[in-house]
């Protein structure tokens, strides 16, 4: 299969942008012949949206431009991330698109509430990690912490699921050193878990926060070939 990573710079509350910039980049990698692209986590709200998740509103201009962003997509897998309402909670979500539909969601279950993070506040942790099969590949899929809590959701798809790729959409931000910190866990998780890492992180600036992308690649042996 081809993989594509689309590290992008988004803005919150612009869904109208942020939706075109997913529609452009997803038939852009069409063409050039990937079978998949993945997007940043919270990709059509724009990372991060802290209390317009309060407002009703906002949600539901998502969902209502997700609707309509869905039905000019190309014809492929399409993995990006939601702020998703589901039975009166709100989670972090990883929605896969494929034939112009919405036909799986994943729900982060580690959510960060330290340092610039205040995910707890907002959403309802998901339960259940999730495995895919897509034709010969068995895809796990998470969202950025979940890689960096040991013994969690990377371990569930590979070892209970038979993971042999993750697909991790990241909204990252930058600080001294935190490129290599990343890598490095990447590495370890890749080798511990004898999976491929597909990590794809957002870049841009929100607020005081600033986004380095560094998506990478990491084979099963722990070593960057992209």
């Amino acid at each position: 299969m081809n993989i594509a990573l689309a590290q992008i710079n988004l803005t919150v509350g612009d869904f109208e942008k942020n939706a075109l910039k997913i529609l452009n980049f997803s038939w852009d990698a069409f063409r050039k012949g990937a079978d998949l692209i993945v997007f940043p986590e919270l990709s059509l709200c724009g990372y991060p949206p802290e209390d317009l998740l309060l407002k009703k509103a906002f949600i539901q201009e998502e969902m209502e431009t997700l609707k309509k962003m869905i039905k000019g997509l190309p014809d492929f897998i399409v993995i990006l991330g939601l702020a998703y309402p589901e039975k009166n909670f709100l989670y972090n979500s990883a929605g896969v698109i494929f034939k112009r539909e919405l036909v799986a969601l994943y729900h982060k279950i580690n959510l960060p509430n330290y340092g610039v993070f205040d995910e707890k506040r907002y959403f309802e942790p998901g339960k259940e990690a999730m495995v895919l099969q897509v034709n010969e590949s068995t895809f796990g899929i998470e969202i950025c912490e979940d890689i960096w809590i040991e013994n969690s959701v990377s371990e569930a798809q590979s070892f209970s699921g038979d993971a042999e790729i993750i697909l991790n959409l990241s909204a990252s931000p930058y600080h001294m050193g935190k490129g290599n910190i990343r890598q490095e866990i990447l590495k370890n998780v890749a080798k511990k878990t004898k999976s491929q890492i597909f990590y794809c992180n957002l870049v841009g600036g929100q607020d005081e926060l600033v986004f380095d992308g560094e998506s990478m690649v990491i084979d099963e042996e722990g070593n960057l070939i992209a």
